[in-house]
């Protein structure tokens, strides 16, 4: 048994009713009651689109991507696309327990926290070895920590509290922090997390002191079950199972990524077998097919990245924080959600996930009000509105685009909608604010169950490339800092009640709802264990094939 320390941050309460609603499997999730397959028997659905049988080679695990990952450097890789990859090749000490906020063990088989809450100790799993065959002991951890700092990109805030790190001997790691920071433990549990990096292949394939960014824009340097033999941007990636991984043999001798950005051809391909399973994107309608249909299986999970409209604070019509606010109620987002999602998704009434902040401390308006919107309308300047949807969202994202471009267009807006490539997203905070749309469908959400780094990267002063408007406001900065370092959840719950307040009143953000990501698979692949925090990945060791 390894010992675990209190949980930190809002692990202190953290489920709430999560574990009830984080971690539904298609198999049992209900609707008022009613279940996901009755519900597709309801609609008359048949087997899933095709319909085919053909398993085709097992020993390869085959997906798709819809989009290029950045590079599969885990000191820079900072999306959602790609994030399965890293699964793959790396690991972490920690990570979420499926369907909670609680931290388990990875890498590290237990910690403690110094009663001054500065210091963590972590006993690492002896016997751990990299791909390139060196010890993945706590020196590893060490320089891991002092490459992800030196780097300096997205990920690196959550180092950036480090004072020190130790390797006393080969099997303890400790770090110590700068000041208290309750959501630390939630940075080593994310996606994106500090993983084990070899120094070795760092030092070895280093290039004027680059740190192995150029080599590691083509290979690995992890631990995981798998690591890259082929990295072709725009075409595929594959990986090859590790021989010497610490918990035996991985199911596939391979795995095989291929890159296909319309979900049309990503369907074809799951129904003729050419894939093995898609993780996420596909239309309502579809899932409930392919529920019904015995050559597939479906998991549904919930986590806590939601669905919001990002409003442009900075220029274009929505400057006018009158309009902002007006707009905050002007939208039926019942009526957007339930038609989007099928009757799978709830309408959020608060800003955030229960899991992170009572829902009770941030409350966002109920009712639909069109009024004080369309009493400004005739007076605009222009009418015109550039709506854009995050197209790593697939057709839920779209369709809820379209119905936000139809409830403005009767409230007399022009509203042009358009796909943002995932790449163009995370360039906008880099672009001239009217060169950003002025309205944008995407996610809402940190890197955690921990509301910190939703504050943190999304609307601290100068954050990038997550603060895609580059919002601004000194007050919520100094929030964001005093809630991490206050010494117990009541306090820090009650900082973040008044970060929500700021939020809304400035109208930032409209949240939509919490969507179920489906992940569908032929019925020789089982073990599909989804990230309780970020359910479109699956935790690797836990695959099976027939």
């Amino acid at each position: 048994m390894f010992q675990k320390t209190r949980p930190i941050g809002n692990s202190h309460d953290p489920t709430g009713g999560w574990d009830r609603r984080t971690f539904l499997r298609a198999s049992g999730i209900t609707i008022g009651g009613v279940s996901l397959a009755a519900l597709a028997a309801a609609c008359g659905a048949g087997g899933g689109a095709g319909g085919g049988s053909g398993s085709g080679d097992t020993l390869t695990l085959k997906m798709p991507f819809l989009a290029d990952m950045q590079v599969p450097d885990p000191d820079i890789m900072y999306e959602g696309e790609g994030a399965q990859l890293m699964e793959f090749a790396y690991e972490g000490l920690v990570r979420y327990k499926p369907g909670s906020a609680e931290i388990i063990p990875v890498l590290a088989k237990s910690w403690t926290l110094s009663p001054d809450q500065l210091t963590y100790t972590f006993t690492l799993e002896p016997g751990v070895k990299f791909h390139d065959g060196t010890a993945a002991d706590s020196m590893s951890w060490v320089k891991g920590f002092e490459r992800r700092a030196d780097v300096n990109q997205g990920p690196a805030y959550m180092v950036a509290g480090v004072a020190k790190t130790d390797a006393p001997n080969a099997t303890t790691f400790v770090v110590t922090l700068k000041e208290p920071n309750s959501a630390f433990m939630h940075y080593l549990a994310c996606p994106w997390q500090p993983f084990a990096v070899s120094p070795t292949a760092v030092s070895k394939n280093a290039v004027g002191g680059d740190l192995a960014q150029d080599w590691l824009k083509t290979h690995d340097a992890g631990s995981g079950p798998y690591t890259i033999t082929e990295f072709v941007p725009g075409s595929h990636y594959t990986l090859a199972a590790f021989a010497d991984y610490r918990l035996g043999k991985p199911p596939f001798e391979s795995i095989r990524i291929n890159i296909t950005p319309d979900i049309t051809t990503q369907k074809l391909q799951l129904d003729s077998g050419a894939f093995d399973l898609v993780s996420k994107g596909f239309a309502i309608p579809d899932v409930l097919a392919y529920q019904q249909n015995p050559q597939f299986t479906v998991v549904n999970a919930i986590g806590g990245v939601g669905e919001a409209i990002w409003l442009n604070p900075n220029s274009g019509i929505f400057a006018d924080l009158a309009l902002r606010k007006a707009l905050l109620t002007a939208l039926d987002r019942k009526t957007i959600v339930d038609t989007a999602w099928g009757g799978l998704a709830t309408v959020q009434e608060s800003m955030w996930p229960e899991a992170t902040l009572p829902p009770a401390m941030a409350p966002f308006p109920a009712t639909v009000d069109t009024g004080p919107l369309e009493a400004m309308v005739g007076s605009l300047p222009s009418k015109k509105v550039d709506l854009a949807w995050a197209a790593d969202g697939g057709a839920p994202r779209q369709q809820m685009a379209e119905l936000i471009q139809n409830q403005l267009a009767t409230l007399g807006l022009d509203v042009t909608v358009r796909a943002l490539p995932v790449a163009e997203m995370f360039d906008l905070s880099n672009q001239p604010s009217e060169k950003r749309p002025d309205l944008m469908v995407t996610f809402l959400g940190g890197d955690t169950l921990h509301l910190d780094t939703t504050f943190r990267i999304l609307l601290r002063t100068g954050a990038a490339p997550l603060n895609f408007y580059q919002y601004s406001n000194p007050q919520l900065d100094g929030l964001m800092d005093q809630a991490v370092r206050a010494p117990n959840t009541e306090q820090m719950n009650a900082i973040y009640e008044q970060c929500s307040k700021i939020v809304l009143d400035d109208a930032i953000w409209i949240p939509l709802c919490l969507p179920p990501n489906s992940t569908i698979t032929r019925k020789h692949l089982s073990g599909i264990e989804s990230n309780s925090f970020y359910p479109q990945i699956f935790w690797p060791p836990a695959l099976k094939r027939a």
